[in-house]
């Protein structure tokens, strides 16, 4: 199926050869002369990709932009602009543009742009859907428990979704533990923001630091390019420490400054990096315990009991089995 494609120039003698080569190319091309001939042609038309200029008369590319990433979010734009307009363009890019072009420009590369610009757009749609099915997945109303434990372990969890509070999620195994987790993320301020959950128990210890904090070229044998961590990918939303309890002893102290101080410091690297992230961690096993037995840092595990959650085990609320059993048995009567 050929991209569709809205060309936006007032100037004649670029807009005609700009449309053969698109043509040419496979792209089908509807031409306008003005921005408001562009927002006139969205409201009947679907399009994969705007390619307007920035010098329009009347309404500017600029404001173009904004108009469009206003109404179609998913929509891919690039501006085109002369050498002493890419200021203009850069705004532009501010305000949603995927990418830009400077007059006089060749084929192959507005190609090139064109082609990343409409792929980075779907990839972002695509993301966008699936935070989306993640945040009407992940809520508290979707875990299935009725007891009067859960519903109170509920109230306490939203008390904290629009908080930056450090939750410490502890529990025997497979009692959804993570399932809270995700429900106070995608429940509270950071819903827009990552996800990423590490399970603690799953990393080698001698590639704990380098995939938590990132690490730079030549840091380490093997280390063959810069590696952004955990902790950076991260930012904005919320990292799940998966099973905290087996962090090695040694990073726990690198981990404690990097909640108290948000910076972290990349493997190789001189100086920290600011982060904005949410700490949410969980374990199967008694901390204090750990604590007690020099397992486990004791300030780490004030740091992380700002607001521990209990999760109980299923035969601690047997009120919960008739509706758990009804949901694996109609899950099984689908799949068959």
């Amino acid at each position: 199926m050929k991209r569709r494609l809205l060309l936006v120039d007032d100037e004649e003698v670029f807009l005609r050869p700009l449309h053969r080569t698109l043509e040419l190319r496979g792209y089908e091309v509807l031409p306008v002369q003005s921005a408001e001939q562009a927002l006139e042609t969205l409201k009947s038309e679907d399009v994969d990709l705007v390619l307007t200029d920035r010098r329009l008369p009347g309404m500017d590319g600029v404001e173009l932009v904004r108009r469009i990433k206003a109404d179609h979010p998913d929509l891919a734009v690039v501006v085109m602009t002369a050498y002493g307009t890419i200021e203009s363009a850069v705004e532009a890019m501010r305000l949603g543009a995927e990418d830009y072009l400077v007059k006089p420009f060749e084929a192959a590369e507005l190609l090139l742009v064109i082609r990343r610009a409409i792929e980075f757009q779907e990839l972002k749609a695509a993301n966008r859907r699936t935070l989306r099915r993640n945040q009407e997945r992940f809520t508290f109303s979707n875990i299935l428990a009725r007891s009067a434990g859960m519903q109170a372990i509920f109230e306490l969890a939203r008390s904290v979704v629009d908080l930056d509070t450090t939750v410490l999620i502890h529990g025997e195994t497979g009692v959804g533990k993570e399932l809270l987790a995700r429900s106070i993320h995608f429940s509270g301020a950071r819903r827009d923001r990552p996800f990423l959950a590490v399970n603690c128990a799953a990393i080698p210890a001698e590639l704990f630091e380098s995939e938590l904090f990132g690490s730079r070229k030549g840091a380490f044998t093997g280390a063959t390019e810069h590696r952004r961590g955990l902790f950076q990918m991260a930012s904005g939303g919320t990292l799940l420490l998966d099973e905290i309890g087996e962090m090695p002893l040694p990073l726990q102290t690198k981990l404690l400054r990097a909640i108290e101080e948000k910076k972290v410091t990349s493997v190789g690297a001189d100086r920290p990096v600011d982060i904005d992230v949410r700490f949410i961690a969980t374990t199967n096993k008694d901390l204090q315990a750990e604590v007690e037995r020099g397992a486990f840092r004791r300030d780490l595990f004030y740091r992380l009991s700002v607001m521990p959650i209990r999760v109980p085990p299923l035969r601690e609320r047997p009120e919960d089995i008739p509706l758990l059993a009804k949901h694996f048995l109609e899950q099984a009567t689908r799949r068959s």
